[in-house]
């Protein structure tokens, strides 16, 4: 059997700390500790403070009052733009119920103000331009579908913007307008005809020129600026002003479609005081 020795006497007093405790009316108490606590209260329990301390610290400045301002300032703008998408959205809803509208008013006056006479002056001429690589030549479509001379007054204006006063002076017609052609470019369609007086006299005529073209998608309108503000209706003051005595070619433009198909155009023309002098309708096979 091994026989177990005895603690060193020296480790033990190299591990310990004597401490001798004295007050005035007692005897002196002595007190052996070890190290390893003397360690753990002096240097242990600070350290384990300290930490505690950097972790409340960092904990207040991630929930402080620094950082929920800020989350909150992130929500609010998250928000805003959740309703300003929101408002985008039921706009474009409103326009697209607008559009709807729109075509068919249109093509409600147009299947009402159609007559059997046909456009006076109508060219059926195709003519073919010099072309190129880069950009392809200009097509002229053939003669209109139908055209049309539409006395039907001023029910035909329910897209413009109404006036007061405002005349139907179609009848006795003061303008002719002949040489129609509808020519398909790279990124535009253009209707050109011409207006000629029908007076006898040298008496100037002015006003303002409007065009618009149709199909089942959409509408547009010449100039592009006509249809104005927020409650889509045409100023007739917005159109192409002109003055002429005996001649007076137009050019009217619009971007041009994506689909091929059956373009109606309607011409309306107005005096300086916006009285409707002159209303044409025609239609056209375009492709595209």
């Amino acid at each position: 059997m091994s026989e177990q020795r005895p603690n060193n006497p020296e480790t033990a007093k190299k591990d310990s700390v004597s401490i001798i405790y004295h007050q005035k009316n007692d005897s002196p108490k002595y007190f052996e500790i070890k190290r390893s606590k003397i360690y753990l209260f002096f240097i242990g329990l600070p350290a384990i403070t300290l930490v505690a301390l950097v972790i409340g610290v960092v904990g207040l400045l991630n929930a402080g009052p620094a950082r929920l301002l800020q989350s909150y300032q992130q929500n609010k703008f998250i928000r805003e733009r959740q309703s300003k998408s929101e408002d985008l959205e039921n706009k474009l809803a409103d326009q697209m119920e607008e559009n709807v509208k729109l075509k068919n008013q249109l093509l409600a006056f147009e299947e009402q103000g159609k007559t059997p006479t046909a456009t006076p002056g109508t060219e059926s001429k195709t003519t073919t331009a010099p072309s190129d690589a880069k950009c392809p030549a200009p097509v002229t479509c053939p003669a209109p579908v139908s055209g049309t001379v539409n006395t039907i007054g001023l029910s035909t204006l329910s897209l413009f913007k109404p006036i007061q006063g405002q005349k139907d002076r179609t009848r006795p017609a003061i303008l002719n307008l002949s040489g129609f052609k509808a020519l398909v470019n790279r990124d535009t369609v253009n209707l050109q005809f011409n207006i000629i007086p029908a007076v006898t006299d040298d008496a100037k005529i002015s006003g303002h020129i409007i065009v618009l073209m149709k199909n089942e998608i959409g509408i547009q309108a010449y100039p592009y600026n006509a249809f104005g503000g927020s409650d889509f209706q045409i100023n007739y003051a917005a159109g192409e002003p002109f003055a002429t005595q005996r001649f007076r070619p137009v050019d009217a433009s619009f971007v041009r479609p994506r689909k091929s198909g059956n373009y109606s155009f309607t011409v309306f023309i107005f005096s300086r005081t916006g009285d409707l002098i002159h209303y044409q309708s025609m239609a056209y096979a375009l492709k595209l």
